[in-house]
C-alpha cells in the first residue's frame, strides 16, 4: 500500500486498512455511482443520494456524515491530486469512475500524515495504461430512470511516455415526480461530462507524472421528504425545492504534476503541485450561491530507508502548504433566479504543514510506525456587502493542531496483530463558517475545530492464499464534534454548531475467500456505537444520544461465480435503523437490497474484445431511505432509494503493439 506516503506491505501495516482492485471495481457495473466501486469496503459507508447535485456521502467509522453536499472528514486524492481541498472540503463530481483501478482506505485518524481530516483516507487510483503502443475503448451503458453512460478511452507506452485518456457523459433523469407543474418531470435529471488524461515518463532518474481533469456538471436538486410523504411510498421531489428551482451548475478544471526519484545517496524525494478552478452556480431554496473558487498546493518531501538488524527502516519527512480563494456571493432566491443580493465576500484559507514518519522494526517480528504533523491554518473572509443597518463583517480565523500517531505490528506466523493510536484534527469548511443563521457576513466567530483521539487494535490474517481476513475493534473521543441542524427561516440550508464531547466506538470484520476455483465471495460488517457525552441545545439534554446520520449496524456481502470469461455476481446489503436528529426521536428504518450482476470479459472476435453486462438493482424492490438529512426542519429527513431497475452495458476494446 502506498497510503501512508511509503510504500508498506498491507499485512505489515500497523493501523486498519483495505484494498479494492480488478474486476470489482469495474466488472458489470453501471459506472454511474461511487458505491459501486466501494461495495464491500470494510468500515467505508456510503448514503447514496442518487443525487448529483449533491453529490453521495462517504462515511468511514462515522466521520463524514455531517456532510449536507460533497464528502467531509475524509482526505481523498485521486491519481495523486488531493480532491480534498485545504479547509476539508471534498468533491468528487470529475472522477471517473470507469476508470478505476484500484482504491485504497485508511481508516480511521490519519491527521498525522495528511493533516485536516478525521475519519481517514481514500486514495482513488485510475487503470494502469495497457502495453502496447495503442489500446482504445469504447463503452456504453443504458438502464432504468433514463440512465445512459457512453464513455471512449485510449492508453497505450510509446517511446518512454505512458499515457491514458478519457471522455465520458453520463445522464440520469432519476425517479422524483414533479409534483407540480414546472415543466420538468420528473425533477431529478443530471447531466455530467468529464475528461480525464494521464502521462507519465522518465525524467531525471525519476519518473514525472502529469494528471489533469474537467468536469461539466448540470443536475435538478429533488430534496429531501418528510415521514408522512415517505411513509405512504411517495418518491416526489419536494414541492419547495421545484417552486425554488434548486439545482447546480459545475464547471471545473484541475491538473497536478508529481515527480518521484532518488537525490545523492540513496535518497528519494517526492516533489508535487497541483491547482483547480471551479465555478458554481448553486440556487438552494433560500438562496443563490455564486462561488467562483481557486486552490492549489505543493508538497516536498524525502525520504531515506536503511537496513537494521531487524529489518528495513524509513525516515520521511517534508513539508505542504496550500492555498484557497472562494469569491462567493448569495442573493434571494426567485423561482431559481438571483434576487437581491444577501451576501457578497472574498474568503480565503491559506494552510501549511511540517510533518515526518519512522517506520523502525524493534524486533524481527515487531514493527513501529510513529508520525507527527503540524498544520496552520488561516481563514480570512473580505465583507464586501457593507451598507447602512449592515456593519462590516470582515475579519480572521486562525486554527491550527499538533497531531501525533503511533502504530505497531506484530507478525504472528500467517497472521499479524496491529494496535495504534492517533489524534485527530478537523476544521470547519468555509461554508460552514460562512453559514450563519444571522445572516451576517464573515465567518462564525463560535464555530470550533473538532479534536479527537482514536485507538484501535486488530488483527488480520491469510490462510494460504484462500482466505484472508481481518478484525479490528476502535474506539474515538472527541471534542467539538460538527453537527449540522437546520432553522426556520432558512429550510434546507444547513447550519453548523459544535457538539462539546462524544465518542465513537465499534468494530470491523472483513472475509474474503475463494470457496472453489469458480466461486469467490467477500463478507463485511460494521458496528458503530456513536453517541453524544455532553451536549445540550436551548435547554434540551442530549447526552447519551446517538450521534445522527450513521446506522449501528451494517453488512455487505458478495458471491461471485465465473466460468472463463464469463461471470455472475449476488451483491446484498444489509443496514440498521438509522437515528436522524439530535433527539433521537425520528429513525429512518433499516432495509436490505440485492443487486444482481452477470456478463463477460473480452470475448475474442479477431482483434476485438468484446464485454457485454447486465445488472438488476434492488431486486426485491424494498422500500428504503438511501440517504438522510440530518437535523432537517419540518420533519424532512428521507431521501428516498430508487425501485427495482436494471440496466444493458458493451464495452468494446481493441489495440496494437507496435
Amino acid at each position: 500500500m502506498t497510503v501512508l506516503r511509503s510504500p508498506v506491505r498491507l499485512d505489515r501495516l500497523p493501523f486498519s486498512a483495505s484494498i479494492l482492485a480488478g474486476p470489482v471495481l469495474s466488472e458489470g457495473n453501471a459506472g454511474l455511482f461511487i458505491e459501486e466501486a466501494l461495495h464491500g469496503l470494510p468500515g467505508v459507508r456510503v448514503q447514496n443520494r442518487y443525487n448529483p447535485a449533491m453529490g453521495e456521502r462517504l462515511s468511514i467509522r462515522g466521520f463524514g456524515a455531517r456532510a449536507q453536499f460533497g464528502v467531509r472528514g475524509i482526505k481523498i486524492l485521486v491519481d495523486g491530486i488531493p480532491a480534498t481541498l485545504p479547509d476539508g472540503q471534498t468533491t468528487l463530481d470529475h472522477l471517473d469512475i470507469g476508470s478505476l483501478g484500484r482504491v485504497e482506505a485508511l481508516r480511521g485518524p490519519a491527521a498525522a500524515i495528511y493533516g485536516n481530516g478525521a475519519g481517514g483516507v481514500i486514495l482513488f487510483e485510475s487503470a494502469a495504461p495497457l502495453p502496447g503502443s495503442y489500446n482504445q475503448s469504447a463503452a456504453a451503458v443504458a438502464g432504468s430512470d433514463g440512465l445512459l453512460r457512453m464513455q471512449t478511452t485510449i492508453s497505450g507506452q510509446s517511446d518512454g511516455i505512458a499515457y491514458r485518456a478519457s471522455a465520458a457523459g453520463h445522464r440520469f433523469d432519476g425517479y422524483r415526480d414533479n409534483p407540480t407543474d414546472s415543466g420538468e418531470d420528473p425533477y431529478s435529471r443530471a447531466e455530467r461530462n468529464t475528461i480525464n488524461l494521464g502521462l507519465a515518463t522518465r525524467l531525471g532518474g525519476g519518473t514525472l507524472a502529469l494528471r489533469m481533469s474537467g468536469l461539466d456538471l448540470d443536475a435538478l436538486n429533488a430534496g429531501s421528504l418528510p415521514a408522512e410523504l415517505y411513509d405512504e411510498g411517495s418518491n416526489q421531489a419536494w414541492g419547495f425545492n421545484v417552486r425554488r428551482g434548486t439545482r447546480k451548475l459545475v464547471r471545473q478544471g484541475q491538473a497536478g504534476a508529481s515527480w518521484r526519484g532518488t537525490v545523492g545517496s540513496g535518497l528519494e524525494a517526492e516533489l508535487s503541485a497541483y491547482g483547480v478552478r471551479r465555478e458554481l452556480d448553486n440556487p438552494i431554496p433560500n438562496a443563490v450561491i455564486d462561488l467562483d473558487r481557486s486552490g492549489g498546493g505543493v508538497r516536498a518531501a524525502l525520504g531515506r530507508a536503511w537496513r537494521t538488524t531487524n529489518g528495513a527502516a524509513r525516515l520521511d519527512f517534508g513539508l505542504e502548504g496550500e492555498l484557497q480563494s472562494d469569491d462567493r456571493q448569495n442573493f434571494e432566491n426567485e423561482g431559481g433566479e438571483s434576487g437581491d443580493l444577501a451576501l457578497d465576500q472574498q474568503e480565503s484559507v491559506r494552510a501549511g504543514a511540517l510533518f515526518g514518519q519512522l517506520r523502525l522494526p524493534l524486533a524481527p517480528r515487531l514493527d513501529v510506525v510513529a508520525a507527527l504533523r503540524l498544520d496552520h491554518f488561516r481563514f480570512h473572509a473580505d465583507d464586501r456587502f457593507v451598507a447602512q443597518g449592515n456593519p462590516d463583517d470582515s475579519g480572521t480565523r486562525t486554527m491550527g493542531g499538533l497531531s501525533p500517531s503511533l502504530g505497531l505490528h506484530l507478525d504472528l506466523d500467517g497472521s499479524g496483530f496491529f494496535a495504534s493510536v492517533a489524534r485527530s484534527f478537523e476544521t470547519p469548511t468555509t461554508t460552514e463558517l460562512a453559514n450563519q443563521p444571522n445572516r451576517a457576513g464573515g465567518f462564525n466567530p463560535e464555530l470550533e475545530a473538532q479534536t479527537g483521539w482514536t485507538v484501535e487494535s486488530g488483527l488480520r490474517g491469510d490462510m494460504g492464499g484462500r482466505a484472508a481476513w481481518d478484525f479490528t475493534l476502535f474506539a474515538s473521543r472527541l471534542a467539538n464534534q460538527l453537527v449540522p441542524f437546520e432553522v426556520p427561516t432558512a429550510p434546507s440550508r444547513s447550519f453548523f454548531r459544535n457538539s462539546g464531547r462524544s465518542r465513537i466506538r465499534g468494530v470491523e470484520t472483513s472475509v474474503r475467500a475463494a470457496l472453489t476455483p469458480a466461486l469467490t465471495g467477500r463478507l463485511s460488517y460494521g458496528y458503530i456505537d456513536a453517541r453524544f457525552t455532553e451536549f445540550s441545545v436551548d435547554g434540551a439534554d442530549y447526552a447519551d444520544n446517538r450521534v445522527p446520520g450513521t446506522a449501528p449496524h451494517r453488512l455487505e456481502a458478495a458471491l461471485r461465480a465465473s466460468a472463463g470469461p464469463w461471470f455472475g455476481e449476488i451483491r446484498s446489503e444489509i443496514r440498521g435503523a438509522v437515528p436522524v436528529n439530535d433527539a433521537n426521536d425520528a429513525e429512518a428504518g433499516g432495509f436490505a437490497l440485492v443487486d444482481l450482476r452477470a456478463g463477460a470479459s473480452e470475448l475474442r472476435a479477431g482483434t476485438l474484445r468484446i464485454s457485454p453486462f447486465a445488472g438488476v438493482t434492488n431486486l426485491t424492490n424494498a422500500r428504503y431511505a438511501s440517504s438522510v438529512v440530518v437535523n432537517a426542519f419540518g420533519g424532512r429527513y428521507f431521501e428516498p432509494g430508487p425501485d427495482r431497475g436494471a440496466f444493458l452495458g458493451l464495452s468494446l476494446a481493441w489495440g496494437r503493439d507496435g
